[in-house]
């Protein structure tokens, strides 16, 4: 199968703008920088999942689905993209939530509420939010499915989706997005060197460096965890593309030794904010009048500021910055990001 030939369902408004950004290129004396803003996918409040959405609906709706069911952090901007695109589909959604940091009624939480997804909460220690991505996924995996099995029994057809849609028909959606990132390049007339990207759970960076991989793109992608260690996060980046791969008959196997990922930036754990992440977030807003996320986009930021503080890129490098979204977490968060 043709990744054109893969059922598709269209959410986000593609493309979204590959940006200069030169005041924080001349502000960080490093390399050229490029945003591409796909926090302006349009879908709610906009971000990266849109696109996952995308492949991952058209299944659900393939298969007559009437309730979406998914899991994430109280403030999870996939679960309330999620939710809109439910709104759009006209299918109920089920938000299992974990409630750790971040659970009041702000944010993405309360943008759930106006989209009228049903928000159900696992209470979770922080000692166990961040014990292992294995045994909260196993955890989430257990409560998605329980549910299921209950409105099944109601007769109703739910789809899950496990958290941040890091599936390989997720990650089909960033395959598509390394093509028109090249598109965008050869437009403007630029080669890029780097691309830096967060990396959650692994499906974004995934799919980008699939794509990258089949259509013999010439940048490096690099990926900054928000949570997990280097070697868990290659491995999910691994496993998901080469399943991606192996799905579309591309003929690709993926290896963990293919992806550059860095752990250096996850400060105290996941959802909860450095320094370096709450001063990235203020940089790039007072140079670039661009908001980042405090959860993914801002520890990514920290990442490059960083690696341009240890001579990672040349003066004349051209270096991509993935923005993928999760703004409304700003608001959630305001107590953090203006201290």
């Amino acid at each position: 199968m043709e990744v054109e030939e893969v059922p598709r369902i269209k959410l986000a408004s593609l493309p979204t703008p590959l940006l200069d950004a030169p005041r924080l290129s001349a502000t960080l004396g490093g390399p050229r920088i490029l945003i591409k803003r796909d926090d302006l996918t349009g879908l709610a409040m906009g971000g990266n999942k849109a696109r996952k959405l995308e492949f991952i609906l058209a299944d659900a709706k393939a298969k007559e689905a009437d309730i979406l069911i998914t899991t994430g952090a109280a403030q999870s901007n996939f679960a309330m993209q999620m939710a809109a695109a439910g709104c759009k589909l006209g299918m109920h959604t089920i938000l299992i939530l974990f409630k750790w940091q971040h659970p009041e009624v702000q944010g993405n939480l309360l943008l759930d509420q106006l989209l009228d997804a049903e928000v159900r909460y696992v209470e979770v220690t922080p000692a166990e939010f961040n014990k292992g991505f294995k045994a909260l996924s196993q955890l989430a995996f257990e409560a998605m499915e329980q549910l299921a099995d209950e409105l099944r029994k109601k007769g109703h057809n739910p789809y899950v989706v496990p958290a941040g849609g890091d599936i390989p028909l997720g990650t089909v959606g960033y395959v598509v997005a390394a093509r028109e990132i090249a598109q965008q390049l050869t437009d403007l007339g630029l080669i890029a060197n780097y691309l830096v990207v967060a990396n959650g759970a692994g499906g974004t960076q995934a799919g980008l460096a699939l794509g990258a991989k089949y259509y013999k793109l010439p940048f490096t992608i690099i990926g900054c965890s928000v949570a997990l260690t280097q070697e868990e996060c290659r491995y999910l980046c691994a496993e998901l593309g080469s399943n991606a791969a192996r799905m579309l008959g591309l003929g690709i196997t993926m290896s963990s030794d293919e992806f550059t990922i860095f752990d250096d930036y996850i400060g105290d754990g996941y959802g909860i904010p450095s320094k370096a992440c709450t001063d990235a977030i203020k940089l790039v807003a007072k140079n670039e009048g661009i908001f980042l996320d405090p959860v993914y986009t801002g520890k990514a930021m920290a990442g490059l500021i960083d690696l341009i503080h240890k001579g990672k890129f040349a003066s004349n490098d051209t270096v991509i910055f993935m923005h993928t979204g999760g703004v409304p977490a700003l608001f959630a968060y305001s107590k953090e990001v203006r201290t």
